[in-house]
């Protein structure tokens, strides 16, 4: 008898172990997005551009931390895509500060500094201060009359 009950407790045992096994969720975890994946994902729009301190962007004597209200609506519409093969590009979205325009135009872009950095045109260097699946955040730095100027660009998608 004794055998029969320890047969019987074994077999409800590897019952439970295996409906417990089989009802286990896989739980799956996404792979990050690289830098490149990400910031080739989509159009940015730019939703911000800062100074810090103040600059003088039109050399009028107004000095203003927030660059993006300076900017003309017709810029604000402008898109920039990413492309895996180095090109970027600038659309000029709805509304074109001058018609004669081009709708889009190109530069090269790649990253630099372990992919700290983005330089346009082979020259134009600017750090990658955040990357996220909803954010792109550039800063550049600068001298100027003895002044260190810090500006940064936010995008969005």
């Amino acid at each position: 008898m004794k055998s029969k009950t320890q047969l019987g407790a074994l077999l409800m045992l590897v019952a439970g172990a295996t409906i417990t096994v089989s009802c286990k969720k896989d739980v799956k975890q996404d792979k990050p997005k690289t830098n490149m994946e990400l910031l080739t994902s989509g159009s940015w729009v730019r939703t911000s551009f800062t100074s810090d301190p103040a600059y003088d962007w039109y050399h009028d004597g107004y000095y203003t931390t927030n660059l993006f209200d300076l900017i003309s609506p017709c810029e604000t519409d402008n898109f920039e895509t990413y492309y895996t093969d180095g090109t970027w590009e600038l659309n000029e979205g709805q509304t074109k500060c001058n018609e004669s325009d081009p709708q889009a135009g190109t530069l090269p872009w790649a990253f630099a500094e372990n992919e700290t950095k983005i330089v346009f045109n082979g020259w134009d260097e600017y750090i990658l201060v955040e990357l996220t699946p909803t954010t792109l955040k550039l800063g550049q730095a600068f001298l100027l009359n003895g002044v260190l100027y810090q500006q940064t660009q936010t995008y969005g998608h």
